[in-house]
């Protein structure tokens, strides 16, 4: 019975050290198309020694991007289902670099361009509520209250629970404290509006 048991750890063990191998050898190929793809994007924003991207290659972008998020997404739940690396982190880049997957989409960039405050405050506005939430969770990680606190705050009444959650956490983390602990609505505004007020971050 022991050696039935140890002969299936050493094959699962045989099994995440192949996998890992594998995984390795997609390095390369994440270096190269996140390279291509920022590449065209910074083309397709400005003109290069005169000359413009062809609106095709500009299209590109964001397919490189989608193909660099699958790969990179196999590689990092590779490294976690293998105990290698955090869940929760390897679960937030895949998040975040789904979120600037959208930022690449020829129709965001346009609503962007039109819109009031930055990428992330536009998405904030989103008609998806996740890619709301995202956006509020990576407003809280950019540490400007001054930019992003309005927004959330705006947010702490969204129709989604996950939204205002997020938007919640995000506050916390950008003022340093929470003022509404468990509140959520109407009255959880109005709190964190009085102390952004204090904190000369609202008018």
């Amino acid at each position: 019975m022991s050696d039935a048991v140890d002969g299936l750890s050493d094959h699962r063990k045989l099994r995440v050290r192949v996998g890992l191998a594998f995984v390795r050898t997609l390095r390369p190929a994440l270096y190269a198309l996140l390279v291509a793809s920022a590449l065209l994007t910074f083309w397709a924003g400005a003109d290069i020694g005169g000359r413009e991207l062809p609106p095709r290659a500009a299209a590109a972008a964001p397919i490189l991007f989608a193909v660099f998020l699958v790969v990179f997404a196999v590689y990092r739940l590779a490294l976690v289902r293998a105990k290698k690396y955090p869940a929760a982190m390897g679960l937030f880049q895949v998040g975040l670099g789904a979120l600037v997957w959208v930022l690449l989409l020829p129709g965001t960039r346009q609503r962007i361009g039109r819109e009031r405050g930055d990428e992330v405050q536009v998405l904030m506005r989103s008609s998806d509520a996740r890619v709301r939430a995202l956006a509020a969770e990576v407003a809280g990680y950019r540490g400007n209250a001054a930019r992003y606190a309005a927004d959330l705050v705006d947010r702490l009444d969204d129709s989604d629970p996950a939204v205002r959650r997020a938007a919640h956490v995000a506050l916390s983390r950008l003022l340093g404290t929470d003022v509404s602990p468990g509140e959520e609505g109407p009255a959880a505004q109005e709190k964190w509006r009085e102390v952004l007020r204090a904190r000369g971050l609202l008018r």
